[in-house]
């Protein structure tokens, strides 16, 4: 008996006029009771088939042609987030959900290195839309999970850690180098017990000990993956290390906390305030960066939280 072929529907909007499919795109009859192909692999994209497009409500692929659309999507990624045919709020939402997917591989195989060589589409389809869209940061900021996982907080964590390097001047290859750093800044969580990640509640000491495993765990895996740029590894390890002293896994302080790890730090204080934990409610922006003025002084580089109340004041502005 011949096999039922299985479609997967996808997101139109990141086919791109120009290009070469290697993959078939198919749609439904009006009743939706049958797939019909609409686009043959190997037919350049014109601007007849865009315009096509926009009276399709669904589109698809052959599930067995999956592989192939994830490597059109991974190698566009960027160049959908410049488009200008595309809203803001449409190209954030369109390189979360991928980030997404990245990033649950990737903490489920923390050490595939094609893993991480996925995610630097990623944080270059997120700095392109901080850098050339008024308003960009305010967009991402609406769309990043309200419920904090390991996997989106580390997308959110590279969200604030990309806009914020971008208003404090950081550009080019070292802006996209503070990107990746930030994306892996929580890998090491791959190597903790699932149960204390998962857990429904605070943690107790014991549990609490073996979480702060993660920085040294995480800068383990980014040496095992051939990382060997140090403002990645110290973006890793020294996230949760404190400017007075007192953080893990090294204890370092003052100006032994590198830049980056600085940077990544207040945005990952921001995200984990921010959203919504199975024992507390999430605070506004507001009141979680005034509980970080208020309570961490001694903890996190005050001059980088102003910098991020400065950004979220000129994003307010622009409007």
């Amino acid at each position: 008996m011949r096999k039922q072929t299985r479609y997967r529907e996808i997101d139109k909007r990141i086919i791109t006029e120009g290009e070469e499919l290697d993959f078939s795109l198919y749609s439904a009859n009006d009743t939706k009771d049958a797939v019909y192909l609409f686009f043959k692999s190997g037919t350049p994209i014109d601007g007849n088939l865009k315009v096509t497009l926009r009276s399709i409500e669904k589109l698809y692929i052959d599930e067995n042609d999956y592989a192939s659309y994830q490597n059109y999507l991974n190698s566009h990624l960027q160049h959908i987030a410049s488009r200008n045919d595309i809203s803001t709020e449409e190209k954030a939402a369109i390189v979360y959900e991928k980030a997404t997917e990245v990033m649950n591989q990737m903490f489920h195989d923390p050490e595939a290195l094609g893993n991480v060589q996925a995610i630097q589409p990623l944080v270059g389809g997120f700095i392109d839309i901080v850098l050339h869209d008024r308003g960009a940061v305010e967009s991402l900021m609406q769309i990043t999970a309200h419920d904090y996982y390991t996997h989106t907080h580390s997308i959110n964590v590279s969200i604030y850690t990309i806009s914020l390097g971008s208003f404090l001047g950081i550009s080019g290859d070292e802006l996209t180098t503070l990107g990746t750093a930030a994306v892996l800044h929580d890998i090491g969580k791959s190597k903790v017990n699932y149960k204390i990640i998962n857990k429904n509640g605070r943690l107790n000491d014991e549990e609490f000990e073996e979480m702060k495993r993660h920085p040294a765990e995480g800068h383990a895996i980014a040496l095992a993956l051939g990382i060997t740029d140090q403002r990645i590894l110290s973006g890793i390890r020294h996230h949760h290390e404190r400017l007075s002293g007192g953080g893990y896994p090294d204890d370092i302080k003052g100006v032994k906390i590198s830049k980056f790890a600085r940077i990544i730090g207040v945005c990952d204080v921001f995200d984990a305030l921010s959203t919504k934990r199975s024992y507390k409610n999430p605070m506004s922006s507001f009141e979680a960066l005034s509980l970080m003025k208020r309570e961490f002084k001694e903890h996190l580089d005050m001059n980088m939280v102003n910098s991020f109340i400065k950004m979220l004041q000129k994003q307010e502005r622009e409007k």
